[in-house]
């Protein structure tokens, strides 16, 4: 998308522009001073509109629908957003459209909002989700000075209902999953016990890359959801240490895919675009072994509940398995510690 601020030929300021899907350039109408060019980069979006409302004269902005300027707004905030990102909230954007698409975005009242989120047959946590995307476009509406008011959070949201199971495997279930696997399903699984990776994060290792076994680090630098790479979810890259049953994974793995880019290749010879046919591998395997069916997000909550379990410093746990705080590292990726009570009872008083 073009954002350009720049000094016309007779010396002004003027913006240059796609953002209306057609590239036009429009005169501010003042003289060339620094001040005011850094000011109007500063505020190009909603200046630009205004001369694009005043010199092209669309329909008025009181008769925008909410498929029109919901429009605007997803093009506009895309570059803030991943392309898996962007792919989610345009499927968002489309479900709000079966109901609010065609209504004019100044006539929509909170009225409207209850009955959507009453009719819409979503579960809590998905109409949390799409009150979200809608909250943008309205407040970006009322930013704009194109409705007085945002509904939405006038609206009581829905209950958000947390029942998420949790599956944690020690130490005997560890052996058993990676006993009862086989070939490279067998290295993926042990690989993941031993370095707590993202399914994701996983499918996108690249030998060149990310496996260093001269200096025993993994470097987790990508992933890839639903085909598209991009990085870590963290939004950083992160070293991660390679323990022996990691590097003895890694070795194995690396007489079968060692000459390919990806560490792990599907059934075609080529990399995962989804680490969820793993997933319905893992529940096969579980099942085989005797032991709780969970995912393969359960592995990493392993490898958490591990490092702490050997008193693993709790810092350096938080850069291993990229979590930015201790609150989520324990309230979602710890398992019960067994803690040995004779060492306090071994005090001579």
């Amino acid at each position: 998308m073009i954002s350009r601020v720049f000094t016309n030929k007779n010396g002004y300021i003027t913006l240059d522009s796609d953002i209306f899907g057609e590239r036009k350039r429009f005169s501010t109408g003042k003289k060339e001073d620094k001040r005011l060019l850094s000011w109007y980069e500063k505020h190009f979006d909603s200046e630009y509109r205004k001369l694009y409302e005043k010199k092209c004269k669309p329909e008025q902005s009181e008769s925008f629908t909410f498929k029109t300027y919901g429009e605007l707004v997803l093009k506009i905030t895309a570059p803030n957003r991943s392309a898996f990102s962007q792919k989610n909230v345009t499927t968002v954007f489309n479900n709000l459209c079966n109901f609010f698409g065609e209504m004019r975005i100044d006539l929509i009242k909170s009225t409207d909002i209850m009955r959507w989120q009453h009719e819409s047959g979503y579960a809590s946590k998905t109409v949390l989700n799409h009150r979200a995307y809608m909250n943008l476009i309205m407040q970006t509406a009322m930013n704009d000075d194109i409705i007085k008011k945002n509904p939405v959070p006038l609206v009581k949201a829905p209950k958000k209902i947390s029942v998420r199971k949790t599956t944690v495997y020690y130490e005997l279930d560890m052996k058993k999953l990676i006993s009862t696997a086989k070939g490279q399903f067998k290295n993926y699984i042990q690989l993941c016990f031993f370095s707590g990776l993202r399914g994701s994060e996983m499918i996108a290792l690249r030998w060149k890359e990310d496996i260093d076994f001269e200096n025993g680090i993994i470097t987790v630098s990508t992933r890839i959801r639903d085909g598209v790479e991009d990085l870590p979810k963290s939004g950083r890259i992160r070293h991660v240490p390679m323990f022996e049953q990691a590097r003895s994974a890694l070795m194995e793995q690396r007489r079968r895919t060692g000459l390919s880019e990806f560490v792990f290749l599907n059934q075609s010879g080529v990399r995962y675009q989804t680490p969820d046919t793993l997933t319905v591998s893992f529940k096969k395997i579980a099942i085989l072994a005797g032991v709780e069916s969970g995912t393969i997000h359960d592995l990493r909550r392993s490898f958490n509940t591990l490092l702490k379990q050997y008193s693993y410093p709790p810092d350096w746990i938080l850069d291993v398995m990229g979590h930015v705080n201790e609150t989520v590292n324990r309230n979602h990726y710890t398992g019960k510690l067994d803690v040995d009570m004779d060492k306090l009872g071994k005090i001579s008083l």
